[in-house]
């Protein structure tokens, strides 16, 4: 018998009993008695649609995971609660980027009678409806199976997605010992503030600790990318402040940056937070304020002192071939993808550094370890061929 199964032969009304004294909660930003979603669906005039997905503003996709690993319960746990709430049709959003997982889900889904659609949900439409995190569906169907335990997700660099106790300290899930920050829960704390938080706080189920070899402001760049590029655009603000945030941080990671833009990021992401519809405007800005009002002598580094402190950002650092190691091997010359080092046989090769993209290609392939990248200045190095052991420094 299917999980489905299982629950039409229990009747809504032992279904719904089995649903409240299991205090099933909504997954996520918008934590609501299940069945208070479904009572409050079930009010609305004419059809009722289930709208399933992540919340929109979770770019960490940490919970598609569920989808990869239990898709069945997943999927049943959606068709049940279109059936507890009569739905006309169930949906499935998954992010744009994740085409072939739907493919994946395609005949799964078809089964189930679950719709697959590659966008956000609209919540402005869906507002009346019934719209399910996908975790709260796993829930949902694993309480039916009688496998239900409760907790929250968690997922960190070093252990896989699994259910943990909502009080488990961050602790005791990431080791704080050399972190600089920790992301989780769509924004950036101090390794203090991490020490007080625990597993309910992280929001989209990842715990990323970032290190001294971690640049907060490349970090927030690539992060606000990702909302950009998931922003449906409707909303000016979100749309408006999400390029200016993104454009921001990377002027600042290419030693454009000046200090009225901090200032700027908290005018434009503090009313971001009330003026946009949906958890993409209301959530995006907190990387990118929690970013310059808690780690504010990064930015400072980048800005006033021409320094990026994790030695990552490419316009502060310098990559150079040492004249003294080099062995002309040209290996480094063969692997250059903007063929930006000049070398033949036996010569000491150079870099042209107004061509080099900083790839760290050359370093990876040069195994007498002549290539070196350094944030400091220059040693004195070669303004033409020479043959290898044959350059003098003074």
């Amino acid at each position: 018998m299917t999980t489905f199964d299982k629950a039409k032969t229990m009747g809504y009304a032992q279904l719904v009993e089995k649903i409240q004294a299991a205090s099933l909660v909504e997954y996520g930003l918008c934590p609501e008695p299940l069945m208070d979603k479904i009572f409050r669906a079930t009010a609305k005039e004419g059809d009722v649609y289930v709208y399933a997905g992540l919340n929109n503003a979770d770019v960490d996709c940490a919970l598609l995971d569920l989808l990869r690993e239990k898709p069945e319960k997943v999927l049943a746990g959606i068709e049940i609660a279109g059936f507890l709430a009569g739905a006309a049709a169930k949906f499935l959003y998954l992010p744009e980027e994740e085409k072939e997982l739907t493919e994946q889900l395609r005949s799964a889904a078809s089964a189930h009678n679950v719709i697959l659609v590659n966008d956000i949900i609209n919540v402005r439409e869906a507002e009346k409806d019934l719209i399910l995190h996908i975790a709260t569906a796993c829930d949902l169907a694993e309480l039916v199976d009688d496998e239900y335990t409760a907790g929250v997700y968690v997922k960190t660099a070093e252990k896989p997605l699994a259910k943990v106790a909502p009080d488990t300290p961050v602790s005791e899930l990431v080791s704080l010992d050399d972190a600089k920050a920790v992301y989780m829960g769509y924004q950036y704390y101090t390794p203090e503030e991490a020490k007080e938080l625990t597993a309910k706080d992280a929001t989209t189920a990842l715990i990323c600790v970032l290190t001294e070899k971690n640049c907060i402001v490349a970090e927030t760049a690539k992060i606000l990318g990702k909302y950009r590029i998931r922003s449906c655009g409707r909303c000016v603000f979100c749309r408006e402040g999400l390029i200016q945030l993104e454009y921001m941080q990377k002027e600042i990671t290419a030693a454009r940056g000046k200090t009225q833009q901090l200032d700027l990021t908290r005018e434009i992401g503090e009313p971001m937070r009330s003026q946009t519809l949906c958890t993409v405007g209301q959530k995006s800005p907190d990387i990118a304020l929690s970013a310059v009002n808690k780690f504010g002598s990064e930015f400072e580094a980048h800005i006033k002192k021409n320094k990026c402190p994790a030695g990552v950002c490419g316009a502060f650092v310098h990559i150079y071939i040492d004249p003294q190691t080099c062995t002309g091997c040209e290996e480094c010359v063969d692997v250059c993808p903007a063929d930006c080092i000049e070398g033949k046989a036996k010569f000491i090769h150079m870099i042209d550094e107004f061509e080099c993209t900083k790839c760290g290609k050359c370093i990876e392939a040069c195994e007498e370890e002549a290539i070196i990248m350094t944030a400091g200045k220059l040693p004195k190095l070669p303004n033409r061929l020479i043959k290898v052991g044959k350059f003098k420094k003074h």
